[in-house]
């Protein structure tokens, strides 16, 4: 696994490359937006460790860009403290957050799960491609067609989309979500939920602030509507694979 880390803390970025080298890790290196680029482009990593500050630059909107020219997963770390930090960086679509300090063990285990979650979106096969009203969601190709308009979806998002989808109609839970999506115990994780569902709406609904397809189920979870014209032929079908 190939693996960015981006940070203008020298020391830092130092500490992670060896210690995730003597892990086995095949592992670069960025102090500078211009580095970052540079690296991102020609390496291709397959995760990229990210912290949003840097001096003058917009790094989430960098991230943002350069995905469409090599998409990778992306882990930010930081030191924010503000919950609001939290939810801009994974409305912007990276895929988790930790923040600093944090124990190496606590990387590990995120590096560990989004390695994961990337697996199972490719090992997943065509005929994942599945369709619930207006939303047709390939996981394969992490991609969707919204009223026949296609749609780039990031493996979390796709992730999230085609669990939901597999549950149509049926109330996920904030646990559940994060244990199928990020693959650790999702207990507290709403804001990280909340983010990500939000995010997946901008994309999804006609109208974000008033959803119909997408639905929260307060105190529940979350949920994705079946027209009623669909639950017929779904009832004569047999029920869709639920959350186990």
């Amino acid at each position: 696994m190939k693996i960015l880390v981006i940070d203008s803390d020298c020391d830092l970025v130092e500490m992670l490359v060896s210690w995730l080298k003597t892990l086995g890790y095949k592992v670069y290196w960025a102090y500078t937006c211009e580095q970052a680029k540079s690296e991102w482009l020609e390496q291709q990593p397959d995760l990229v460790i990210v912290d949003p500050v840097l001096k003058g630059v917009d790094i989430l909107g960098m991230c943002e860009d350069l995905r469409t020219k090599h998409d990778t997963l992306v882990l930010v770390i930081t030191e924010g403290k503000n919950v609001q930090d939290e939810i801009r960086c994974l409305e912007s679509g990276v895929d988790d957050y930790l923040r600093k300090p944090f124990f190496p063990s606590q990387l590990l285990a995120r590096i560990r799960a989004v390695s994961r979650r990337a697996r199972s979106t490719l090992e997943l096969r065509p005929s994942s491609v599945l369709t619930v009203g207006p939303v047709c969601i390939d996981s394969l190709h992490n991609e969707a067609r919204i009223r026949g308009k296609a749609v780039h979806l990031t493996p979390t998002e796709s992730k999230l989309l085609h669990l939901l989808a597999m549950n149509a109609n049926d109330v996920c839970t904030a646990n559940q979500i994060v244990t199928h999506v990020w693959g650790y115990d999702g207990d507290g994780d709403t804001c990280l939920v909340k983010a990500h569902i939000r995010h997946l709406r901008q994309k999804v609904e006609l109208d974000p602030s008033n959803p119909h397809s997408i639905l929260t189920v307060t105190g529940v979870g979350y949920t994705l509507i079946r027209p009623k014209e669909e639950q017929q032929k779904v009832k004569e079908i047999g029920r869709p694979v639920r959350v186990g």
